[in-house]
Order: C-alpha cells, then sequence, then structure tokens
C-alpha cells in the first residue's frame, strides 16, 4: 500500500506543479494549445490511472495465478537483497519495452501480413500523443501530452506488461521506485522547458561538451520536443528517458540546438473538433 501511494502521489504532485508553471508562463494562451487538447489531457490521465493500469494488472495477475502462482513473489529476495541492482535493472528493462512499443508505433508498415494489424493498433492508438493545438505554428509543446494516447495503447505497451509480470513476481517496492524515476522525467520532458539549449549553446565549450555527451545518454526536454515536431525528427528520440538506446539500438538520436519550427502532425477534420474521437478510434 506505502509502495502504491509513493508511485501515486509524487508523480501527480509533480504533474499539477508542472501545470502550475506553465499556466503562469502563458503557455496556455494565444492558441498555443486548445480545447480538444485540454480533454484529451483530462480523458487519457483519468482513463490510464483508474481503468487502463489497473486492468492490465487484472489481468496479468489473473493469468499468472493459473499458469505460474508457485512462483509469485519469487523475486523479493532480490528486492531486499540487492536493491538497487535490482532497480537499476528494472529500469533499463522498463525503459527498453517502452521503446520498442514506441518504436514499433512509428515504424513503417511491416511486410508480414500477421505484424500490419497489430502494427496499425499501435500506430493509430499512439496517434494522439502527436496532435497539438490547432494544426499550426502557433501550436506548444505542454506537460499534458504526457498522458494523451488512444485508448489501446497503454493497454498493448510491452513495459506496462513487463511492469506487472515483476510485479507479481515480488518486485513491490522496486517497480514503486522505478515508476516514480520513470514518471518524473516522462512528465519534466514534456514540460515546454528550455535549459538544455541554454547549456547546448552554452558560451563555455566545456558545459557544451559536457551537456552533448549527457544528451547521448539522457533524454532531456528539447530531444523529446524534437521527436514532437512535425517533420523528420518526429520518428527520432523514441526514448523519453534514456537515449542511449536510441543512439546504439535504434540509431534514432537527435541532438537539435534549436526549438522546433512547429508542433503536432497534420489534423483531420474529426480530430481538430473531438476528443472522444481521438481516443476512442481503434484503426487508421
Amino acid at each position: 500500500m506505502e509502495s502504491i501511494k509513493i508511485e501515486t502521489i509524487i508523480p501527480a504532485t509533480f504533474f499539477v506543479l508542472c501545470i502550475l508553471y506553465e499556466w503562469i508562463t502563458g503557455n496556455y494562451k494565444d492558441g498555443k494549445l486548445n480545447a480538444v487538447d485540454f480533454k484529451m489531457a483530462a480523458i487519457s490521465s483519468v482513463v490510464v490511472a483508474l481503468i487502463q493500469r489497473p486492468l492490465v494488472m487484472a489481468m496479468v495477475f489473473g493469468v499468472a495465478s493459473l499458469i505460474i502462482l508457485p512462483y509469485q513473489g519469487v523475486l523479493a529476495s532480490l528486492q531486499d537483497n540487492y536493491f538497487w541492482w535490482t532497480l537499476l535493472a528494472y529500469v533499463l528493462l522498463e525503459e527498453y519495452f517502452h521503446g520498442l512499443g514506441h518504436w514499433f508505433a512509428h515504424t513503417r508498415t511491416p511486410k508480414s501480413k500477421l505484424l500490419r494489424p497489430l502494427h496499425k493498433l499501435f500506430r493509430t492508438a499512439h496517434r494522439p500523443h502527436h496532435l497539438i493545438g490547432n494544426d499550426d505554428e502557433k501550436a506548444q509543446i505542454s506537460v499534458g501530452q504526457t498522458f494523451v494516447e488512444g485508448w489501446m495503447y497503454w493497454l498493448v505497451m510491452p513495459n506496462i506488461w513487463f511492469s506487472m509480470i515483476v510485479l507479481f513476481l515480488g518486485l513491490y517496492e522496486v517497480v514503486a521506485f522505478g515508476v516514480v524515476i520513470k514518471g518524473l522525467w516522462s512528465i519534466h520532458v514534456h514540460v515546454n522547458w528550455k535549459y538544455d539549449l541554454y547549456l547546448l549553446n552554452h558560451p563555455n565549450a566545456l558545459v557544451r561538451k559536457v551537456t552533448f555527451g549527457l544528451a547521448h545518454v539522457f533524454t532531456f526536454p528539447n530531444q523529446h520536443h524534437q521527436h514532437h515536431a512535425r517533420g523528420k525528427n518526429s520518428s527520432k528520440n523514441m526514448h523519453n528517458f534514456l537515449s542511449l538506446y536510441d543512439w546504439l539500438i535504434y540509431d534514432t538520436l537527435v541532438i537539435e540546438t534549436t526549438s522546433p519550427n512547429q508542433y503536432g502532425w497534420r489534423q483531420t477534420d474529426e480530430e481538430k473538433q473531438s476528443a472522444l474521437y481521438r481516443f476512442t478510434r481503434t484503426y487508421q
């Protein structure tokens, strides 16, 4: 119960503080976001917290109880004896699985007829995450976009299933701390912050080089903002936390020294008008 409080209260508090920051700094004015954006953020945040994650947990625990019940809690000793190493392993694996699902949603249509329906599901469910503003150059990234996805996305993402499986196997505290770490970082890369641009363009060469090097390991705000840009970079920087995978595995790492010129993919008329349409559409 204490672990659930930790993984819920800390990210939620930070999320609210970031909303206040963006409101104070004017990120919700002048067409930077529209009414559909706000509705999508509200719908997605509530559904992922109250329905999607609990549903995946119920399905995993239900199936696991029928198939591998004797192994429930089997990894608890790792958590007790090697907590920090186990946490590191969990974060590395969870981030890899998240990037894998995200990469699949962005990749080209597979040649395999068996994979095409699944790919279409991932692609359509992830599409709302890239729809921002009024389809013009005024749109800006916002922390509210953190949890915006279609209704199926969180139900099929491999990192969610992985987390619930290791939770069944006994890594309660590890998963709680991992969710906090990943959650806070994911929220922070969606906030309209530009501190990394300041460091990448710093007058001191050492500061620029250190920041550039760190950007090969960790994803900073402008890297993820580039992923939300319209154009070629929207298929880059797939990981929200560890850019290491973008660099070494997918060759999708992009480090820019300026902000995107335009955010968000082009929208259909239905997507411009209805949050419910964006959220519930299954295939596109």
